[in-house]
């Protein structure tokens, strides 16, 4: 492996759905989250598939883990205890796999992926992220701030992540063009928001491949920081903005390696895959940059 290059891993919910596991619509669900539940050996078996193909660092599978979506259940006092229980799956992988792997642990949207309409107010959002970075500090070697649409959300995360003293990212989803957040801010005015935070590494993730590829210029324009970028596995977005594709738009493996090889060129050196890819995606990328 190039030592310039870290590989992360690739999709937890989707993957786990391809696997059998129950993980109903992110709209209206807990998503992933089901699965510490129902089938949390699946959960450690699928991070140490990761591990296995290559992946440096793994996300521990708490992304559905927070008060609003666990609202949805009823279960909205179990976010302390099932954010720990993704951590040690995380861990329990790592220990199993015997290989010197980070553990991240997800800040995501508080409430439905995409929809920054549904972003909270700053303070409330830095309470909420704070009591999720309370729980992940004592588990994990990176608290990553992920599927972010808005910069003042991004801001709150990564706010309350610093706090902790762990390595902080950010990544954030892009509009199907990539020329702006999800949200509808333009990158230059979400990095403004994060100007006086020391943010580890920016990325990108959760938007299709040719959004990103259209970003990562832009971006590596606005800052000197560390990049990445884990995509979903197609061209362009489908209508909607669903980041559960349709088969026949996907890449394929060698598709998404050259794909990938290409935000390296552009300045990336963090590379992984979001929804829809796996373990093979992993073994492609460990593959092309080896």
């Amino acid at each position: 492996m190039s030592p310039n290059i870290t590989i992360l891993d690739g999709a937890m919910g989707t993957e786990l759905r391809k696997r059998g596991v129950r993980v109903a619509s992110y709209k209206s669900s807990i998503w992933s989250a089901y699965a510490l539940l129902e089938d949390p050996k699946a959960v450690e078996d699928l991070h140490f598939d990761y591990i296995m193909a290559g992946s440096q660092v793994i996300t521990a599978n708490n992304y559905a883990v927070t008060r609003k979506l666990l609202q949805r259940e009823g279960m909205e006092d179990q976010l302390p205890e099932l954010t720990a229980l993704a951590c040690r799956l995380a861990q329990h992988a790592r220990e199993r796999a015997r290989k010197e792997v980070l553990i991240a642990g997800s800040l995501p949207p508080l409430d439905t992926t995409y929809r920054a309409d549904l972003v909270g107010a700053f303070e409330d959002n830095l309470v909420a992220y704070r009591e999720m970075a309370e729980v992940l500090k004592d588990h994990v070697d990176i608290i990553l701030c992920e599927t972010l649409t808005t910069g003042l959300e991004a801001k709150a995360a990564a706010t309350a992540a610093l706090e902790t003293g762990k390595k902080v990212w950010v990544s954030m989803t892009l509009s199907p063009e990539g020329d702006r957040l999800r949200g509808g801010e333009s990158i230059e005015d979400a990095l403004d928001e994060l100007e006086a935070l020391d943010i580890d590494v920016y990325l990108f993730n959760c938007s299709a491949t040719q959004a990103i590829s259209s970003a990562l210029p832009k971006l590596r324009g606005l800052t000197d920081k560390p990049l990445g970028a884990y995509a979903n596995p197609v061209l362009v977005e489908p209508a909607g903005g669903e980041p559960e594709m349709r088969p026949t738009e996907r890449l394929n493996l060698n598709e998404y390696a050259e794909i990938a090889a290409a935000w390296v060129e552009a300045g990336a050196s963090y590379v992984g895959g979001c929804c829809d890819t796996g373990p093979e995606h992993i073994e492609k990328l460990v593959e092309r940059f080896g």
